[in-house]
């Protein structure tokens, strides 16, 4: 979708890290932005950070909402495209992380996570999807993860989620790329957002030693790429470097990076003691 001058861009988890940045992205686009989030107090005050991105005559609102409120996400959506006259994009960036060994992890961290970051973007796509198909050009994009191409230690309740995502965008771009919808997955690495700061504090060493050789991006940058990705139409936005070689050369020789985790992993282990 090239041209995003006046059209509705709904965001879910627009609230801070890399979607409000998104909405930032967005707005310097032209694009109406409508954002989405469980916390109204964080929602409202990204809104009157983003207000002034705006450009002539273009909206920007947040809509407090739980994506894992399947019947809410409904109504918000709804609400959204009967008073803005439709939408045109729907980007499902909601997600948690919740970190730790598969042996101590809970299953109530494992469903959390299942709800909120694939289930989340299931309510709020089907939700969309009426008012999309509406236009004879109209997008939908998710918010995958490095993690969601390999499975990383420590993520038992992430990756999974997260591969899921990837599945979910590969099956529907083909089911609605004869109706005139667009697919996008981003794939963004560790990235510098308080939910990352948060995790960092709870997650095993070993995979800190793993991420630790990748770096950490700045949200504007994920963003950044993210929209250049989707006006040119593509499917995989993977915006950096590390996540560009492990997508190639797990694709050449899973054995090799089956063989470098592993490495990284004992060298985790070394450094917990």
């Amino acid at each position: 979708m090239k041209d995003l001058n006046g059209k509705n861009v709904v965001i879910t988890g627009g609230s801070y890290g890399i979607g409000v940045e998104m909405a930032r992205a967005f707005l310097h686009e032209g694009a109406n932005v409508f954002t989405i989030a469980r916390n109204k107090e964080k929602l409202d005050a990204s809104v009157d950070g983003l207000s002034g991105h705006a450009q002539l005559g273009r909206k920007v609102k947040g809509f407090p909402c739980d994506v894992t409120d399947r019947d809410g996400i409904k109504s918000t959506i709804d609400q959204i495209a009967a008073e803005f006259g439709g939408i045109d994009v729907l980007v499902n960036n909601a997600g948690i992380v919740i970190p730790g060994y598969f042996e101590e992890l809970l299953l109530d961290d494992f469903e959390a996570v299942i709800k909120t970051d694939y289930l989340g973007s299931v309510y709020a796509t089907k939700a969309a999807l009426p008012h999309l198909l509406k236009n004879k050009k109209s997008a939908v994009t998710f918010t995958s993860s490095v993690a969601g191409i390999k499975g990383v230690f420590g993520y038992s309740t992430y990756s999974p989620a997260k591969f899921a995502v990837i599945g979910l965008a590969e099956t529907i771009r083909q089911e609605l790329k004869p109706k005139g919808v667009q697919v996008t997955v981003l794939l963004p690495p560790d990235t510098d957002t308080p939910g990352f700061e948060e995790e960092k504090k709870v997650r095993p060493k070993e995979t800190d030693v793993i991420a630790g050789s990748a770096g950490l991006a700045p949200p504007s940058e994920v963003a950044t790429a993210f929209v250049e990705g989707f006006k040119k139409g593509k499917f995989l936005v993977n915006p950096s470097f590390d996540g560009k070689l492990l997508f190639r050369i797990r694709s050449i020789s899973p054995w090799f990076t089956d063989f470098y985790f592993d490495m990284m992993v004992k060298k985790g282990r070394k450094a917990k003691g």
